[in-house]
């Protein structure tokens, strides 16, 4: 069947010489009217022989036949044009065809110029235009009254024939009538469902909020290919903390600070670039190299947060963080520069000089490296792959090992040593810092359990995330009771910094370990955002002060931060330690200051298990402080060591 109707249509284009240009409304208007003329000979054909064979063909057969054939037709004409108009058209034309058949054939010539009369305007008034079919038909209707009246008054035709011409002319009206009401009325629903569809179709690429385009509209774009040449470019924009104002102040005002940042963002974005919102808090811009450099782009829309935005809440400072990326090769595709420019973003958020990065290979090739870091880091965790160093604590007045230092160690097969400067920032980010911290955590205790003297303290790094993470206390509790060291010989480190958006929660934690008996330590204090708050609310045992004003400290004024650090920690009953020693004037400030207990390259480097084991092991045994220690649990004292 359905070679038969491509064939028909086939036939068709060539007989109406359809031109490859012509639409696709048309195309089947005329394959339809040329199908319906093919089809004409064979069906007249069929009408004389149904006069000639009676027997054979009555004139209801011959109606139910056309209308069958206009049936099919029309079915057929649906599926292949998906046009519900035309398809309806083809019917109701063999309806009134086989009706008028069958009137000819009935012996009832007045049914026969009705019935054509009316075929003529549905089909001027469906196929062609309905003011066309209203102007024919009431032509149409005039010529058949006027000549009624002409042949009445004139020829003194017999009124029944008058009767019968202007019955026509009134058939005629009135079918034009009614089918230009029907056409109008159409065309109005059209349009009214055009006028729905397009504004769908708006509201599905219009975010609802700020009436800019949205992520389905921005995704689209993304496999537009550009060049070089083209000078596109693609900006991400993101706002900074904006969970906190949301945590803060509500999420309406929020959304009154993404309305405002969008009406800000649309000022300064060049002339015919677009700008999209593709998530709650981001954005993304498509603008033109040839319109404005790169750079320049960048500082306008990070300048243009700069001013406070007022709310209902009042005047609130948002920042935002932009990278900006354009094409590099010949020819590539929009989301390679999204990707790009994320990676620019992400850069831009985290570094502390500027608020804007542009994409560079050196970058690509950057974060390439710390995906890759990431899978091997997480392979690495899962397989206990991760070393421990420790660095030994120093008392410079009794020249002995106080304690030692944990600290995480890696090396790949693939890059060699990596810095733990690199790898757990990269832990961090990926989630991977509780089972990073965790291990290291295990495998220090197993290792320092075999030489850790009972007046020596184990050092041990935490997160602020690890040390909030969920069964943080039960897990260090557990292993340190599984091992031969004491819980008054672990210290944790923690840095003021991971810990000052829960200090309730943090209290909770160190409350906690030290029930226990192991002691807390303030890493790096006096960086950040230190706060007497800390020493207060958290149970700290020590402070240990950071790298940064050793390095600095022929400079006065940190030489006076410096005394007073050591003097607060005195009055307060706090165990002092300072990081970052490494030479014998930083030393020997350091002890004039009145602190003799230090650590760094000055004294020893972090050395393996064995050789701090061989270290510690040379130093005189003295029994831990009453400030170094709390009370021993049950079981667990430090005779109970081996």
């Amino acid at each position: 069947m359905s070679w038969i109707v491509r064939s028909a249509f086939k036939l068709a284009d060539q007989v109406a010489n359809v031109p490859a240009s012509a639409s696709a409304t048309k195309r089947a208007r005329m394959r339809a009217l040329v199908i319906w003329t093919i089809l004409a000979v064979p069906l007249g054909v069929a009408m004389i022989l149904g006069t000639q064979l009676d027997n054979l063909f009555s004139p209801i057969a011959v109606a139910i036949s056309v209308g069958f054939v206009g049936l099919t037709i029309s079915i057929i004409h649906l599926r292949l044009t998906q046009r519900l108009s035309d398809a309806s058209l083809i019917f109701v034309m063999s309806v009134l065809i086989g009706l008028g058949l069958a009137a000819w054939f009935m012996d009832v010539p007045d049914l026969l110029p009705l019935i054509f009369l009316a075929v003529t305007p549905v089909y001027y008034g469906l196929m062609v235009n309905w003011k066309r079919c209203l102007a024919y038909t009431t032509g149409l209707s005039i010529y058949f009254i006027a000549l009624a009246i002409w042949a009445y008054a004139f020829k003194q035709t017999p009124i029944d024939i008058v009767m019968d011409i202007a019955g026509c002319g009134l058939a005629a009206l009135g079918s034009g009538v009614c089918t230009t009401a029907y056409s109008h009325v159409t065309e109005r629903a059209t349009r009214k469902l055009k006028r729905q569809n397009d504004e769908i179709g708006r509201l599905a690429y219009r975010d609802a909020m700020t009436g800019i385009a949205n992520r389905r509209a921005f995704n689209e774009r993304l496999n537009e290919e550009v060049d070089r040449r083209s000078g596109e470019l693609l900006v991400a924009i993101d706002l900074d903390s904006f969970k906190a104002i949301n945590d803060r102040h509500g999420h309406e005002v929020g959304d009154e600070v993404l309305c405002e940042l969008t009406h800000r963002l649309q000022r300064v974005a060049p002339k015919g670039s677009v700008v999209y919102r593709v998530g709650g808090d981001e954005f993304a811009l498509i603008a033109n190299e040839k319109t404005i450099a790169a750079e320049e782009l960048a500082r306008r829309l990070c300048a243009t947060s700069e001013c406070r935005y007022e709310t209902s809440a009042g005047d609130l400072s948002v920042k935002i963080s932009v990278g900006v990326s354009s094409p590099k090769q010949s020819l590539c595709r929009l989301r390679d520069l999204y990707r790009e420019a994320d990676i620019a973003l992400f850069e831009a958020k985290r570094a502390r000089h500027t608020d804007w990065c542009l994409y560079s290979d050196d970058l690509g090739a950057a974060k390439n490296r710390e995906a890759r870091l990431s899978d091997l880091l997480k392979e690495a965790i899962l397989s206990s792959r991760i070393e421990v160093a420790f660095q030994p604590q120093f008392c410079v007045s009794e020249h002995s090992v106080i304690g030692v230092e944990a600290l995480a160690r890696w090396q790949t097969a693939e890059f060699g040593k990596v810095s733990p400067g690199e790898f757990v920032p990269i832990a961090d980010q990926s989630g991977l810092i509780v089972d990073l911290d965790r291990c290291v955590f295990r495998q220090a205790i197993l290792s320092a359990q075999a030489w850790l003297q009972p007046h020596q303290r184990l050092a041990l790094n935490v997160s602020g995330k690890t040390l909030l993470s969920e069964g943080f206390v039960e897990f260090a509790e557990a292993t340190i009771a599984q091992s031969d060291l004491t819980f008054e010989q672990c210290t944790v480190e923690i840095t003021e910094t991971e810990i000052i958006d829960n200090q309730a929660a943090a209290k909770i934690v160190c409350d906690e370990l030290r029930a226990l008996g192991v002691s807390i330590a303030l890493d790096d204090f006096g960086t950040g955002y230190s706060s007497l708050s800390y020493l207060s609310t958290l149970p700290i045992d020590t402070l240990k002060i950071d790298r940064s004003f050793v390095h600095a400290a022929d400079a006065q004024s940190n030489l006076k931060i410096m005394k007073s650090i050591i003097g607060l920690a005195q009055s307060m009953g706090l165990n002092l330690l300072v990081e970052g020693v490494e030479r014998s004037w930083q030393l020997q400030a350091v002890v004039d200051l009145g602190c003799d207990r230090v650590q760094g390259f000055y004294f020893s480097r972090p050395l393996s298990a064995n050789q701090c084991a061989a270290l510690v092991r040379a130093t005189p045994h003295k029994p831990l402080s009453s400030r170094q220690g709390h009370a021993k649990m049950p079981g667990k004292t430090a005779g109970a060591r081996r």
